[in-house]
């Protein structure tokens, strides 16, 4: 019987969003789920593993990732690792009976995606994607009034995620820059964010009826020392091709009618970490920006030729407001630390009630890779793609 204790692996800038959820969690599961520590921290750098560690109260680092999974007393893992190594650090958890939430993207490609899919399907560990978007309060009282009939039927969803991390043409290489290791550049690294929401807020997608790719920074030069993240740092002077995109637009049209738009860059200079909503349905329309995470905007018709927006701010009866947010008044701001540890509080919830982790599953993950995949065949071939 194996223990409970939790381990990060990759201790990049994402394994300190996994670490602080689990901190902050961990008085509310440790009695719940017997076991339940903040085990170890594990990555090649064996310095940033120390730090992420000593900052969030680890008791243990490692360098490698299987000995950590052969643990006895691990018995919860994150992959926070690279887009290359995602399928692969999760199926070797699932083997060896572990409860594991991997980083999106799940995998670089639906055909990799699928016997992972297969495997968490029918393996009893609790396994999931993350999809921490689908936790926005606002986001997920979207989905409710379209659930509820409030909307109507969809008819349109546009749904972008901007980013400008990669703007900088300065910014060194790194596997991010790589299709063989990264997969899709902006499509696969914020895209995924942006499909999930898609298929979360309108179900599935039945066609890809075109897509435009294109890479605005076409080199970087190498760095001269190590560096995490988008960090910048110290320039070689070798330079390497960029070959995964930097933007990406795509026409979808979803299995009920509704149509789609779907927007992904990594180099929307000012935009930082955007993802945006606008949905329109034969009722009402419904919009989100996540640069105001704590309310939307809401037009319902009403038959007098105006229908005018009204602004909703979170309110104690928001989805996870009053459970997880530390003064959960009305109007108070929830941030993405918040929101993160509102889908790791979920997925240890399930553990400790042995459930499935359905909202964000693998089963999620390998159906948005589908999507991405026939976003990038329409990019190529000019051609409508079926799903």
């Amino acid at each position: 019987m194996r223990k409970r204790g939790i381990a990060i692996i990759g201790a990049g800038m994402i394994g300190a969003a996994h670490a602080n959820g689990y901190r902050t969690l961990l008085p509310r599961f440790e009695k719940l789920i017997p076991g339940c520590c903040l085990h170890t921290v594990c990555d090649a750098n064996a310095a940033a593993a120390q730090k992420l560690a000593d900052n969030y109260g680890f008791a243990h680092v490692a360098d490698d990732w299987r000995a950590v999974l052969d643990n006895p007393e691990v018995g919860i893992v994150s992959i926070c690792l690279p887009n290359f190594l995602h399928v692969e650090a999760t199926t070797e958890a699932l083997k060896r009976g572990l409860h594991v939430l991997c980083e999106k993207p799940l995998a670089l490609s639906a055909a990799q995606a699928q016997p992972l899919a297969e495997l968490a399907a029918a393996s009893s560990s609790i396994s999931g994607t993350v999809f921490n978007y689908r936790r926005i309060p606002a986001l997920a009282e979207i989905k409710n009034r379209l659930a509820a009939g409030d909307l109507g039927d969809p008819v349109q969803l546009m749904v972008g995620f901007q980013c400008d991390y990669a703007a900088d043409p300065h910014l060194p290489h790194s596997w991010r820059y790589e299709f063989e290791r990264a997969g899709p550049g902006a499509l696969l690294d914020v895209g995924t964010h942006a499909a999930d929401m898609a298929r979360y807020l309108c179900g599935e997608v039945a066609e890809v009826r075109g897509a435009i790719s294109t890479i605005s920074i076409k080199s970087r030069f190498l760095p001269a020392e190590a560096t995490v993240g988008h960090a910048r740092g110290m320039l070689s002077d070798e330079a390497r091709p960029v070959d995964n995109d930097d933007v990406m637009s795509a026409l979808l049209r979803f299995n009920s009618g509704c149509q789609g738009f779907l927007t992904a860059s990594r180099v929307a200079i000012g935009m930082g970490n955007a993802l945006t909503v606008r949905l329109f349905g034969t009722k009402g329309t419904a919009l989100f920006d996540l640069l105001k995470p704590s309310s939307y905007e809401i037009a319902l018709f009403d038959g007098s030729g105006r229908s005018p927006f009204q602004s909703l701010y979170n309110v104690p009866a928001s989805p996870g407001v009053a459970a997880h947010v530390a003064v959960p008044h009305d109007t108070v701001s929830v941030g993405y630390g918040e929101v993160f540890s509102m889908m790791m509080a979920e997925f240890l919830g399930c553990i400790a009630a042995d459930r499935p982790f359905s909202n964000g599953s693998i089963a999620d993950g390998y159906e948005v890779a589908r999507i991405l995949d026939a976003i990038q065949l329409a990019a190529m071939d000019g051609k409508a793609v079926k799903l």
